[in-house]
């Protein structure tokens, strides 16, 4: 693998037909020719692409639009252990990303067990909330044979789990399911609960989408069946040694191509024979084939040649991509020891919820706490802006836990929304687009390929991005 550095480099001019003139306007161009694939995108699926059709014998070139290799794969090697600002588990049925951790000879962690180390304390109105007062709360507006629950994700998924109508989650895609794709909030009031019920448990911490109104229930029937039959294979949680980085940083290490970082595409242009990719900078790449991995957000900005068909253009420009900010920190003294409350936290602050990292494959200390931001409360955040949603943050914590004052300290943060290469983290659907859209989002395109974690039909996640390469990588194979 060879990184290029051609950020200075002598103009050159090229026609482009039907694309704006703008497209080539930039101060300097080089071309780059005679590729057999040029795989745009070197994250997860990009790269294992680009690693299977290499060794198939083609000419591949891989060009990325951030300064870094990863996508959605980011750990904070300046943190003990490595956390995951992106994706951050491995688990039981991850048969492609396990395979190639062990061709690379990476090592595991599994992180599973010291995940639930620490019970999450509540906080509603703003208030922490003992557990034993919880129940007989006046703002406890949990199901009335559930009480004893706490609201949040773990108590909804055993819900939708309980009475998801598909005999098997890979169902959500057929036929027969369309009549399922109707909206959280819909399926919840069926259920019988209330709209306070409603707001506190799945609108108060978002699990997917912005509110219980624009979220399929269909694609909660997949995520719990899938997740079930994860934890069926096995019951872990892993991580990779040194953090899931390593994985990038080996595939790419091992790479015989060429791969150019810097280089955001703007258009993309395809005759009967060639493809020609256009970068910002005015760098020109052709080849035989493309796969294209980006994400659907940033897949809006660049200029197709001819457009794109129907189906596939209203779906790049229509589903949303899930908003998460994650904020870390480092913990100068066990402030919890102090105030005799968990260090983890489900909040209906500006927090969502805290909890523990335990990143140490020695032992189980705590080596730091993460809050994960979902939905609306991530994007007023993102209003704010990094610096001023940090300090917000840090003083919303010292408010409710006054013992974490001076003993605690932001030291990372990432907005995946604010994030220019990915817009968000996993894609989500709204009612009735998972049957009009889903299909078309891996639709070849004449020469050009689609993969990524929104394009997999039988997984998600890591796994989903492994599964879309490996049928992105046949169908060029079957083509060239």
């Amino acid at each position: 693998m060879k990184f290029n550095d051609i950020s200075s480099i002598s103009r050159r001019g090229f026609s482009l037909s039907l694309l704006s003139t703008s497209l080539v306007s930039a101060k300097s161009s080089k071309s780059y020719k005679n590729l057999d694939v040029l795989v745009i995108g070197a994250g997860l699926s990009g790269l294992y692409a680009a690693e299977i059709l290499s060794k198939e014998g083609l000419k591949v070139a891989v060009i990325e639009g951030n300064k870094r290799l990863g996508g959605r794969i980011q750990s904070l090697r300046n943190l003990e252990g490595n956390p995951e600002a992106g994706g951050d588990s491995i688990l039981g049925g991850y048969g492609r990303v396990r395979n190639l951790v062990k061709d690379y000879n990476l090592s595991l962690i599994d992180h599973a067990q010291r995940r639930g180390l620490s019970d999450k304390e509540i906080v509603y109105g703003g208030t922490l909330i003992d557990r034993d007062q919880w129940p007989d709360h006046k703002l406890n507006f949990m199901p009335k044979e559930s009480k004893e629950e706490f609201p949040g994700r773990k108590f909804f998924e055993k819900i939708v789990l309980k009475n998801t109508p598909l005999e098997s989650f890979e169902d959500w895609n057929e036929s027969s399911s369309k009549k399922y794709d109707t909206s959280v909030y819909e399926f919840l009031r069926e259920l019988g609960w209330s709209d306070h019920t409603i707001l506190q448990n799945y609108d108060t911490n978002i699990g997917r989408g912005n509110s219980s109104h624009d979220c399929s229930i269909l694609s909660w029937y997949f995520r719990v069946g899938w997740d079930k039959l994860q934890r069926n294979i096995e019951d872990v949680a892993f991580k990779i040694k040194g953090g899931n980085q390593s994985l990038i940083d080996a595939m790419a290490a091992s790479f015989s191509g060429d791969i150019f970082l810097n280089k955001v595409v703007r258009g993309i242009r395809q005759d009967n024979r060639k493809v020609e990719v256009i970068c910002n900078d005015g760098t020109s790449f052709t080849s035989e084939k493309v796969v294209c991995s980006i994400p659907l957000n940033p897949l809006k900005w660049i200029k197709f040649d001819p457009i794109l068909p129907r189906d596939l253009s209203a779906a790049i420009h229509l589903l949303p991509s899930m908003k998460i900010n994650k904020v870390f920190f480092a913990v100068k003294n066990n402030f919890w020891e102090e105030d005799g409350y968990s260090p983890s936290m489900w909040t209906d602050t500006d927090l969502g919820q805290i909890s523990t990292l335990r990143q140490n494959e020695n032992n189980t200390d705590v080596t730091g706490l993460i809050a994960r931001v979902r939905g609306p409360l991530a994007a007023k955040l993102d209003t704010m802006g990094e610096s001023l949603a940090s300090k917000h943050v840090l003083e919303t914590l010292e408010r409710i836990r006054p013992a974490a004052k001076e003993n605690i300290e932001i030291v990372g943060y990432k907005s995946w929304a604010m994030d220019r290469f990915a817009g968000g983290t996993w894609t989500e659907w709204q009612p009735g687009q998972i049957h009009k859209f889903q299909k078309h989002l891996g639709d070849r395109f004449n020469h050009v390929h689609f993969c990524g974690e929104h394009t997999a039909l039988s997984n998600r996640g890591m796994e989903g991005a492994a599964e879309s390469a490996e049928r992105c990588a046949l169908e060029v194979l079957e083509s060239i």
